[in-house]
């Protein structure tokens, strides 16, 4: 129930941010946002490695509180955009998935982008701690930093998304993660493999969703937190369902099943997203054929 503050600060952020420089200032704070989510799993292996896992929820605890009497004293007042009531708020959430059409598949992006993220590391600890690699908790913790790579995408997506490159970019990152899915199902046995591919799959994942943020809180200024409400009840969904899936199917047929649900989920974002271009294309191509028509 409070976790979901992370996602109240990124749209918070996006409008105190100039219009010119959205993207880039999204893809600053979720670069912090991802960077934590990583390092968390390096960390807490190394605490939990000291102390045990007690240890590591005393630590965040206090870390917490910490935190929360910053952004008590530092955040600034933001005055709100609607007068609606709760229920009428989360009732036009409704209307705007309804009626943005762009939302819809950068919900869709975002679930299929945040299930594969779900499915790989739900189960690499199971294949870490197994053979051939035997790993231990603090060693298998290491693999989070791996991630990082993705942070640093987010950089990137935002300001692409600045120059409305988003469309270009959604499928850069997408084949990104399809290729990915092939090495980490060498993973199985290679650990280069392995390493390669989650870095290749989170950059490929924290990209898309940086883009997908830009994009969608383009869609409608004063209802960013409406929009974010949307878009991370899907996303969050998704990651739910495909980790309790992905964990049925390493216990039903090992790695390769879980590398090939990933792949699964990856290939949809491309298929999505050709279908898409192609959509879009005919959209461009509509008007000079009805001006030819008219014309003649």
């Amino acid at each position: 129930m409070t976790s979901v503050v992370a996602q109240i600060l990124v749209p918070m952020a996006s409008t105190l941010a100039a219009e010119p420089e959205k993207g880039r200032v999204v893809g600053k704070v979720m670069s912090g946002l991802l960077v934590g989510i990583l390092v968390a799993r390096t960390a807490s292996g190394l605490i939990a490695e000291l102390g045990g896992w007690r240890l590591v929820f005393g630590l965040s605890a206090a870390l917490m509180l910490v935190l929360s009497a910053v952004l008590r004293t530092r955040l600034p007042e933001v005055r709100p955009t609607t007068k609606l009531s709760y229920p009428g708020l989360l009732h036009s959430v409704a209307r705007l998935v309804v009626e943005q059409p762009t939302l819809r598949v950068r919900m869709l992006y975002g679930a299929l982008g945040m299930g594969q993220f779900s499915v790989l590391w739900t189960t690499v600890a199971f294949l870490l701690a197994g053979a051939p690699y035997h790993y231990g908790v603090a060693t298998i913790g290491l693999f989070g930093l791996v991630g990082l790579v993705g942070a640093l995408a987010a950089q990137a997506a935002g300001r692409m998304a600045d120059r409305d490159s988003h469309h270009l970019s959604t499928g850069l990152f997408f084949a990104t993660m399809l290729l990915s899915w092939a090495l980490i199902a060498a993973g199985k046995s290679s650990l280069a493999a392995l390493v390669l591919g989650i870095a290749l799959l989170d950059l490929g994942i924290q990209g898309a969703q940086i883009t997908n943020q830009s994009v969608i809180y383009a869609l409608a200024p004063d209802a960013r937190s409406r929009v974010t409400t949307a878009y991370m009840t899907t996303v969050f969904a998704s990651a739910a369902i495909t980790s309790a899936l992905a964990s049925a199917l390493y216990e039903a047929g090992g790695w390769s099943a879980v590398a090939i649900l990933g792949a699964g989920l990856a290939g949809a974002g491309v298929l999505v997203w050709i279908a898409e271009q192609l959509q879009l294309r005919r959209r461009r191509e509509k008007p000079e054929g009805a001006v030819q028509r008219l014309s003649s």
